[in-house]
């Protein structure tokens, strides 16, 4: 019989073995035990700034209600990259999580520094989600790094922590990438290139 290596002398895979079990709520959905929950297999919608200061999703994954309990930790990692600007305009670039539809709306769990961008500079994030408590009133933390740099990586990644914050897992929660230029130009363009999210949720 096969054996997969990285599960010899004790050591684990990175993403787990993903397995869905019957969560005991009222959902119908499966929750996750621990694995992959979302890899996209191509780059995300390519955000055109048309306006100052308008926040643009480029990649979006929506996590079934009740299917998040307490304990429950999200991990996300994405990459943004420019690939057009008119000058040298500055970008945010954020991950949000919340049951708006509109990503601006939802809570934000992360954001980059307001960056200089030139064609070909990126922003990565590694950000984990920690859910305290669960429930139409639940709460959770959230605490990572990202980092805005050139295609020399000239820039370090930042530590960025969110304090204790609402999230009502008793509905579907949309995690979403979005960039924001602070000129109007149609040439400003972004989008994500690789967004992962790993779903762990503690025995029940």
């Amino acid at each position: 019989m096969a054996q997969i290596p990285q599960l010899i002398s004790g050591r684990a895979l990175e993403h787990g073995i993903a397995m869905m079990v019957d969560h005991g709520g009222t959902n119908s959905a499966k929750m996750y035990v621990g694995g992959q929950a979302n890899a996209d297999v191509a780059a995300g919608t390519t955000t055109a700034t048309g306006a100052d200061h308008v926040e643009y999703e480029t990649s979006e994954y929506t996590i079934p209600a009740a299917t998040l309990v307490a304990g429950s930790t999200i991990r996300c990692r994405f990459i943004v990259s420019t690939t057009g600007v008119s000058s040298t305009p500055n970008m945010l670039t954020r991950l949000r999580l919340g049951a708006s539809a509109s990503a601006s709306s939802n809570q934000q769990v992360c954001v980059n520094e307001n960056v200089a961008q030139a064609a070909d500079d990126f922003c990565v994030g590694d950000i984990l989600i920690q859910i305290r408590t669960a429930g139409s009133s639940g709460t959770a933390v959230a605490f990572g790094f990202i980092s805005n740099s050139d295609a020399n990586l000239s820039v370090s990644p930042q530590a960025t922590y969110t304090a204790s914050f609402a999230v009502n897992t008793t509905v579907a929660n949309y995690l979403t990438v979005s960039t924001n230029f602070d000129a109007a130009n149609a040439a400003n363009l972004a989008r994500t290139e690789g967004f992962v999210v790993d779903i762990v949720n503690p025995s029940t």
